[in-house]
């Protein structure tokens, strides 16, 4: 079956239920990470250009799953630190790796509002971003702001590569997956850098 074939009988679904798969798929990404749930956006996009979709339908359903997704991100980590926090009176010691995790507690505070804005154009790490929110007892009205603007801003950056781009999706599926490719790349020589400057400090410190 070729491709404009299978773009025919998408685009000759019911908006809403188009817009309902948009959703589901928005939504699905936060939670199950490897979901390739860009592409899924940027073919929304792509078919308010090439079937006339509604725009204002199809960008409200994917900021909608984007919303209750990350929603689920965040009530995640808030049961995590929930059941942390049993265990912690019934006695149980955290372990020294555990503690490290909550001492960066304050310093995720003082950057959540920049992280969250940022969350997504970072391919595959977005939803950890809200668990974190939520393990940290970041407010969850901030995180819903912040989460709600960067999906916004990004989903706005999606649907106009999309519609300007219009039927030629082999383009377009080509700019988002250089777009990953360049991202992950930089999160790799961020995660490096950190890395060796551990390093350092560590010898610095004697080792300590």
């Amino acid at each position: 079956m070729s491709l404009e074939s299978v773009l025919a009988e998408i685009a000759a679904l019911p908006v809403w239920l188009g817009a309902l798969a948009l959703f589901a798929a928005a939504l699905i990404e936060y939670v199950f990470p490897p979901f390739p749930g860009d592409s899924i956006c940027l073919f929304g996009a792509f078919l308010v250009g090439h079937a006339g979709w509604s725009l204002p339908a199809v960008f409200a359903a994917v900021l909608a799953g984007n919303v209750v997704g990350f929603a689920a991100d965040y009530a995640i980590g808030a049961w995590m630190r929930r059941r942390l926090a049993r265990r912690g009176a019934a006695g149980a010691e955290p372990s020294p790796r555990l503690r490290a995790v909550l001492d960066l507690e304050e310093r995720f505070r003082t950057r959540a509002a920049t992280t969250l804005l940022l969350n997504r154009f970072l391919p595959g790490i977005r939803a950890f971003l809200f668990v974190g929110a939520g393990f940290y007892r970041y407010s969850f009205a901030r995180t819903v702001l912040w989460g709600t603007l960067s999906a916004t801003a990004w989903n706005a950056l999606i649907f106009a590569a999309g519609v300007a781009v219009g039927l030629n999706w082999a383009d377009l599926s080509t700019w988002m997956e250089r777009y990953t490719t360049a991202v992950w790349i930089l999160l790799g020589l961020l995660a490096v850098a950190l890395l060796a400057r551990w390093w350092f400090r560590r010898r610095a410190g004697g080792g300590q």
